[in-house]
């Protein structure tokens, strides 16, 4: 059996500060699961929703941000986010963009519903605002996607996901897959389009082949030793783009699919990360 070695372009980062951080990150967790668990008890005679709402706006949202300042993240967010009622969707690189998502605005994030299942992770991640939706099973899109749709609707807060669905390298993007834009759609809400580039660490700009740093490949190694890389890493700059906004009414005056919405969004953030020169 043969040793996974890193990508050649890949940044090395420093194990001390790896495990300084991951200390620190600990402790924000524990913290933040703590803060919810009362908040949740505070409300638990009311609608989930709203426990929801005032989780996501007043716990999840400041401690991300919190979380991206100790894993050594500065945010140059260019644009104004909406804090309510918008699909967030992005191009996806790494493990670190569902934080990015819940930092840069009040968010929940869609997963897989195979995560909800591992016992103490799953938990901790319905805690911090994601949700869950089952793909496994046999449904139409609207018998699958009804409660995420529900939740927008009555929470109010912004909802993010990847419609790429897997993770790129950085450079090229992946063609966007359309059923999680019926959300947008049934709720009458509207699309928020980012596109993000890491563009600094350890002091240097970082180069298209070293983009691969902030991707995780089985193939390249253990996803705890692809953290612990990215924790050791210095002070990283990560610089996001706030695009056009699709509205819920321009969805509805052009009367939209979910897959012309997907290809709307997907154009806006190919031309975003094809300009160099902007980043």
């Amino acid at each position: 059996m043969t040793e996974s070695k890193p990508h050649p372009d890949t940044l090395t980062g420093s194990k001390v500060l790896a495990n300084i951080r991951m200390t620190f990150i600990l402790l924000a967790v524990f913290i933040l699961v703590l803060l919810s668990l009362l908040l949740r008890l505070v409300f638990t005679l009311l609608p989930k929703h709203l426990f929801l709402r005032f989780n996501v706006r007043f716990v999840i949202h400041p401690f991300s941000r919190l979380l991206m300042r100790i894993v050594g993240v500065k945010l140059e967010v260019h644009g104004n986010i909406p804090s309510s009622r918008h699909l967030i969707v992005s191009n996806h690189q790494g493990i670190l963009d569902s934080l990015l998502h819940m930092a840069i605005s009040p968010c929940m994030v869609i997963s897989n519903a195979l995560i909800r299942n591992m016992k103490v992770i799953g938990a901790v991640m319905e805690l911090l605002g994601f949700v869950f939706v089952d793909r496994s099973r046999r449904k139409s899109i609207v018998e699958l996607l009804q409660p995420a749709t529900s939740m927008m609707t009555q929470s109010k807060v912004n909802m993010g996901f990847f419609p790429e669905g897997k993770s790129g390298d950085g450079i090229e993007l992946l063609p966007f897959h359309s059923p999680f834009f019926k959300i947008a759609i049934d709720s009458n809400a509207g699309i928020q389009p980012l596109a993000f580039r890491w563009t600094h660490a350890n002091g240097h700009a970082v180069s298209p082949a070293q983009r691969m740093t902030f991707t995780y490949l089985v193939k390249y190694g253990s996803i705890v030793q692809h953290l612990s890389n990215l924790l050791g890493l210095r002070q990283k700059v990560l610089v996001v783009k706030v695009l056009n906004p699709i509205s819920a009414h321009e969805i509805a005056e052009n009367n939209w699919t979910r897959k012309e919405v997907s290809q709307r969004s997907e154009d806006l953030i190919r031309e975003a990360m094809a300009d160099d020169s902007s980043w």
